[in-house]
């Protein structure tokens, strides 16, 4: 089971990813090219490094928490 700190390194490591859009060689995404299973888990891993980087800076700069979703009305 991860302690509070495992959780918080973990956090401080997705930091140092860098966001996409990773490009090929003539600065094109490659998730313009059109694999929607490819483009969606791409947004996924930079959703969660865009969530750590904000909860790390605001334990280390006590600045608010990001924003949560509204509500989804269809559930």
């Amino acid at each position: 089971m991860a302690t509070q700190d495992d959780v918080i390194n973990h956090l401080r490591k997705l930091t140092k990813y860098k966001d996409r859009p990773l490009c090929d060689e003539d600065g094109i995404p490659y998730y313009a090219g059109g694999n929607c299973d490819d483009t969606y888990l791409q947004g996924v891993e930079d959703g969660a490094i865009e969530l750590a980087k904000a909860l790390i800076s605001a334990l280390d700069t006590g600045s608010e928490l990001p924003d949560l979703p509204a509500d989804d009305d269809d559930e």
